[in-house]
């Protein structure tokens, strides 16, 4: 696939939009923001009709920490560890399925997830359950949270994590993406939907 996709969010379904997956393979309803996703990952919309995420604060740290451990804490690791890897799964009437990892060492198929909080351990690996289930689905063998916390980069705490595979989420993933197959006459006829609207609201001045 194209790797500036990555970047714009069109063309794939990532670790980003895997709790939406889980969400549909439970059997929750989605909202029309949810069905626009689907949409820009189908390639049926361009990605300006995605709500813009702004940058934080917390993004930013979270950036710094990444350079931060890969720099500093996990230097003699770098021969082995490949940053900014993209795993992929291709699933026939998908869009590709990619997850884009913070570290990846590939003899051994494990990720490295880097989450910079101030939570503890177990409430980050929580709240992104989804993402770090996402990388399983997608061939990893391992992955291993890594948590910063603390004020970069006078005071740092590091702290390890190993998340075990679930065989329930792997289930409900793929539930989620069976699901999303059925649904592709509806995400087409909402795309269709959402331009025609535009179209009649430029109309209108």
């Amino acid at each position: 696939m194209d790797l500036s996709n990555v970047r714009n969010r069109s063309g794939y379904l990532g670790g980003t939009d895997a709790a939406l997956v889980g969400r549909i393979g439970g059997g929750l309803r989605i909202n029309l923001e949810h069905y626009i996703r689907l949409a820009v990952a189908y390639g049926d919309l361009p990605r300006q009709y995605l709500r813009e995420v702004p940058k934080t604060e917390a993004m930013e740290a979270g950036h710094r920490f990444e350079d931060y451990f890969f720099e500093e804490v996990a230097a003699d690791w770098i021969p082995r560890i490949e940053r900014q890897y993209i795993l992929r799964r291709p699933l026939e009437g998908l869009p590709a399925l990619i997850a884009h990892a913070d570290g990846y060492d590939a003899e051994r198929g494990l990720v490295l997830e880097l989450k910079f909080s101030r939570y503890h351990t177990t409430d980050v690996a929580e709240r992104y359950r989804w993402q770090l289930q996402w990388y399983y689905f997608l061939g990893a063998t391992r992955v291993r949270l890594v948590h910063g916390s603390g004020t970069l980069p006078e005071d740092v705490r590091v702290a390890f994590r190993t998340v075990e595979k679930d065989a329930a989420a792997q289930e409900q993933l793929m539930r989620g993406l069976c699901r999303i197959q059925e649904m592709r006459p509806r995400i087409r006829e909402v795309a269709e939907m959402v331009e025609l609207k535009d179209d009649n609201d430029e109309n209108d001045y």
